[in-house]
């Protein structure tokens, strides 16, 4: 109770949240029921809208040296991602306990997209579009293994696998995309 209004406890550590004065609060957390259709969303949405104005395809075409790199193509091997990760969140939502690792790990590519923008916006010193947007990753990650933490639900064995499958949510649509690139001679 605080100053007469309670407010409700779900899903959150039995600490709570200490404030000013020797209170505690009790914040209602994000169920990994929004934070992996969170990332799906924002991927699909902001993210690519971002690249897309501040022009990814190019920067890419010009800083990894990936021949005549098309809006079209970009948007095509964009299409790849996108179908692994919703493949994989379908599955999830079968069975959401059974199939854990699959819905962890869109959060975990959503670290790696992160990841991936941070650090080649070292290497070469400037802004690489979907930078700002991959920071929207980073939240959703915190606050998802945070909350799968608090569950009880990051066993070794989950975080493994959950990994393992932000791997391939990254790597089996490259190499489709190279693939069918080469196949078609793009």
């Amino acid at each position: 109770m605080i100053d007469g209004v309670s407010i409700l406890v779900e899903n959150v550590a039995p600490e709570g949240i200490q404030i000013k004065g020797g209170g505690i609060v009790h914040m209602r957390s994000i169920r990994l029921d929004y934070l992996v259709p969170g990332t799906l969303l924002v991927y699909v949405t902001l993210h690519l809208l971002e690249e897309w104005l501040f022009g990814f395809p190019a920067w890419a075409e010009q800083r990894w040296g990936i021949p005549d790199y098309t809006v079209l193509k970009w948007l095509m091997h964009n299409a790849y991602f996108t179908f692994f990760l919703v493949s994989g969140y379908i599955i999830y939502r079968v069975n959401k306990e059974k199939f854990l690792p699959l819905g962890l790990g869109i959060i975990i590519w959503g670290l790696l997209n992160f990841a991936n923008h941070v650090v080649f916006s070292l290497i070469f010193l400037e802004y690489s579009p979907g930078l700002i947007t991959s920071f929207i990753f980073l939240l959703l990650g915190i606050l998802a293994l945070r909350q799968a933490k608090i569950a009880g639900q990051l066993s070794t064995r989950v975080t493994l696998l959950s990994v393992l499958c932000a791997l391939l949510y990254w790597d089996l649509p490259m190499g489709l995309f190279i693939t069918v690139d080469l196949m078609l001679g793009l």
